[in-house]
């Protein structure tokens, strides 16, 4: 008996070949740039196995928008630390507002209808 159902490898590698022409049309910079946020989704191919009630194009551009937000908040705590270092106030507006959980928003949502 063979696998009925391909591995997150697998469906990785079928959404990239399907992003291939995509690819080419782009500028070499942004081609570049592509490169590298689909280095970032191959991060996260283990536990896109796990999401399998997701189509796979969304787990990895999630993969994607997760390492790129890592990045950003790496970012933030340097600029952070580099203005406590010299003594001034970091910008505003760097932190974000606390949200409130999903579930609780959209059970809220239900029982004000």
């Amino acid at each position: 008996m063979g696998r009925t159902l391909r591995s997150a490898t697998q469906t990785w590698m079928e959404e990239e070949k399907s992003l291939a022409r995509f690819v080419r049309a782009l500028r070499k910079e942004d081609q570049r740039l592509m490169a590298e946020l689909l280095n970032l989704s191959r991060l996260h191919i283990a536990e896109a196995s796990y999401a399998s009630n997701l189509y796979p194009m969304d787990v990895y551009l999630i993969s994607m928008l997760l390492e790129v937000f890592k990045k950003f908040r790496r970012t933030e705590d340097m600029v952070a630390l580099l203005c406590q270092r010299m003594g001034i106030e970091p910008p505003s507006g760097t932190e974000l507002p606390e949200m409130p959980d999903i579930l609780g928003l959209i059970a809220a949502l239900e029982e004000g209808e």
